[in-house]
């Protein structure tokens, strides 16, 4: 009789295979390639950065079980009354052993992209210059803003045939062998802020500081077979979307 392997590892065998990866990320029935869309925003803010096409994936580098070592902060304070008044307070953030946090599998891509200009561009400032000499003693923001007058105008359309854009983004993937939405948010988020701690976010991105170091997928076994069933893991990839994570459903090995 045949060995039966768990989810968790059977999915780690089947990701072995750069194929599989790919189709873990650009799934053949999702060709607007929202699953990647959803990854991309949780790290960069679509305020600054209107995606309208996501056009390739390259997974430069996977890795298995990754541990993440978070840090804590410990405070303390030493105090003294007599005969004089003395007072120290010190903070120190030393690795903490106990948790440990494991990524299932860490990806590090390249998504090339498409994307439209956001916000208004200035076109032209206007200055009193009493007023502005004024600004320039006070040196305030309101002071500035009485004293020049700023015109702005829209940003160019979207230009289907301007060069692609190259982004780098880390994906960390927990698996699950049960559907467990409460468990897996508790996890997902524990890993995140282990993560975030522990790892430096990339550098801003066109003047926009990133939302996160990585973003998330959390894997499930695919259950569904019947209405109710797509419903509930409907409702479940809902769910963790409102947290910024990204849920897969995927048949077992």
């Amino acid at each position: 009789m045949a060995a039966t392997i768990p989810f968790t590892d059977g999915l780690m065998l089947r990701y072995l295979r750069p194929e599989n990866v790919a189709a873990l990320l650009l799934p053949a029935a999702d060709p607007e390639r929202e699953r990647v869309r959803s990854l991309l925003v949780s790290v960069y803010d679509p305020a600054c950065l209107d995606i309208r096409s996501v056009e390739s994936v390259r997974v430069d580098r996977t890795e298995f079980q990754t541990a993440v070592h978070a840090t804590v902060a410990v405070h303390g304070s030493w105090d003294k009354s007599i005969p004089a008044t003395e007072q120290a307070r010190a903070t120190v953030e030393i690795p903490a052993t106990p948790p440990v946090h494991w990524i299932d599998m860490s990806l590090e891509t390249v998504v090339t992209v498409k994307a439209a200009p956001v916000g208004s561009l200035l076109s032209s400032v206007e200055a009193d210059a009493w007023a502005a000499a004024g600004a320039a003693a006070r040196a305030t923001h309101d002071a500035f803003e009485r004293a020049y007058r700023l015109q702005y105008e829209d940003p160019p359309p979207f230009d289907p045939s301007a060069p692609a854009r190259s982004l780098p983004l880390r994906v960390s993937t927990l698996i699950f062998d049960r559907l467990d939405p409460v468990g897996a948010l508790r996890r997902l988020s524990q890993a995140k802020r282990a993560v975030d701690l522990a790892s430096p976010r990339p550098e801003a991105h066109d003047g926009a500081a990133l939302l996160a170091s990585s973003a998330w997928l959390a894997v499930f076994p695919a259950t569904a077979t019947d209405e109710t069933s797509r419903t509930t893991e409907q409702l479940v990839g809902d769910l963790l979307a409102t947290q910024g994570f990204v849920a897969v459903f995927e048949t077992a090995p």
